[in-house]
């Protein structure tokens, strides 16, 4: 460049990956007078001409590396002695994007895909993971009481989940996040609503939760910007207060490569929605995605039996929570002792289904595991390849389910046989009967 002074060591030269005929160079000069300015020059003509550009960049901070976005021509981001930054008009105006990085040397910088990658003189690397907020900025979502980006597209077994960014203008009443499939059904609904604790519990910074957040049980209505992230999978099986198994913990089946849909709402505004995809993981070999739909319906059944099983424990200790209520309003000798008759044939059952005298985590050393822990372990097993289920889980699938159907019948023979024989004599008594509840939807 004509205007760059004596010495100047070009440091970098960037060719466009956008655009031909287009370069940026960045050049250091601190070894001569102790000058730390930023020397960064932008050529759109195959360096016939020069403009200079450091608008926004410290006078004290030299720049060592210039590199342009490759999906969103004119987003540059710079790498200097100490920190990031990043300008979104081809190098007209710099700002800041240390989010969390502490001062150091940024040596140089690289975009990979969805995210920009930084090696420092602090030997380590540092990520900015998932950049599409940055490459879809511009004056209308700035301007908007509320914007959804779109999300990158998510790739199982290698992402933690499908990340959705958005951005509040003020603060919010109600935020709700819905993942729909390609039918347009839901398949979940994350909803956060405004509360004091929320103030307390919210991070001190709004962008680094932006593009380094996502871990949230619940979208943020706070004013500001915000990740939330899908884990990919779809509702977990019903779970009770207590409950200890081995070998399992509460999830659904991961959703199969494809097309999804997410929806955002703000309070009563209009939703906002964004398509985006699912992909199989482009480092496996033979796996296809009717493996992995397969994957997924034993899966889903496997998952519904134990919802099932544990369904059956809840309805157990509610109707013996009933039958304690009666209790406590009559002394009637025949009611006592056909109550103790529901509870003993109940219970039988509950203890084929769940291991009850386990009490603490390592109980299950002590005591054989039962149903719904076998049915919720196999799930484990299933979702634990990326590839097609076995015949042995089919098989011992349908040996589970086979012996869970058996316990299932055995406890409705006992709510129409002894429950129905005590509900008599309840009613006698001028007591309201024991309900037979569904108490999961």
């Amino acid at each position: 460049p004509p205007d760059a002074p004596d010495f100047v060591r070009i440091n970098t030269v960037e060719a466009s990956p956008t655009t031909r005929g287009k370069a940026y160079v960045s050049g250091i000069r601190y070894l001569v007078d102790d000058d730390r300015a930023p020397y960064v020059w932008r050529t759109d003509d195959y360096g016939v001409t020069w403009t200079k550009i450091v608008d926004g960049l410290p006078s004290d901070d030299f720049i060592r590396a210039t590199r342009e976005d490759p999906e969103r021509p004119g987003l540059l981001y710079a790498a200097s002695e100490r920190t990031v930054y990043v300008s979104f008009d081809d190098g007209g105006q710099w700002q800041p994007l240390s989010l969390n990085l502490p001062v150091l040397q940024v040596s140089d910088l690289v975009v990979a895909e969805n995210d920009v990658v930084i090696g420092t003189h602090g030997r380590s690397f540092w990520v900015l993971e998932n950049i599409e907020p940055l490459r879809q900025m511009n004056d209308e979502v700035a301007a908007a009481d509320s914007w959804l980006f779109e999300p990158a597209a998510a790739v199982r077994g290698i992402d933690s989940g499908a990340g959705f960014q958005y951005y509040l203008a003020e603060d919010a009443e109600r935020v709700t996040i819905e993942v729909l499939d390609a039918a347009g059904e839901v398949i979940r609904s994350y909803e956060g609503v405004a509360s004091d604790e929320e103030e307390e519990e919210e991070e001190d910074d709004p962008v680094a939760r932006f593009f380094g957040g996502g871990g949230a049980q619940e979208p943020s209505v706070k004013a500001g910007a915000h990740s939330f992230r899908w884990d990919l999978r779809y509702p977990a099986w019903t779970d009770f207060d207590g409950r200890i198994m081995w070998a399992a913990r509460p999830m659904g089946p991961v959703a199969v490569p494809g097309s999804y849909t997410v929806r955002m709402t703000v309070d009563d505004g209009a939703p906002q929605t964004r398509d985006f995809d699912v992909r199989v993981n482009p480092n496996l070999e033979g796996v296809t995605v009717a493996d992995l739909r397969e994957r997924f319906e034993l899966a889903i059944e496997i998952r519904d039996r134990v919802s099932e099983a544990n369904e059956a424990v809840i309805k157990v200790r509610d109707i013996e929570g009933q039958i304690a209520e009666r209790l406590e309003e009559t002394d009637d000798g025949e009611v006592e002792e056909q109550a103790d008759v529901v509870e003993e044939n109940l219970n039988v059952v509950e203890a084929e289904i769940y291991q009850v005298r386990n009490q603490s985590n390592q109980d299950p050393l002590n005591y054989p595991i039962k149903l719904n822990n076998k049915l919720a372990a196999l799930l484990g097993v299933v979702e634990s390849s990326e590839s097609r289920p076995t015949d042995q889980s089919y098989q011992v699938f349908e040996h589970l389910s086979a012996l869970l159907d058996e316990q299932l019948s055995q406890m409705e023979i006992v709510i129409l046989r002894d429950l129905g024989a005590l509900n008599d004599l309840l009613i006698r008594e001028g007591l309201e009967p024991i309900e037979d509840r569904r108490l999961v939807s």
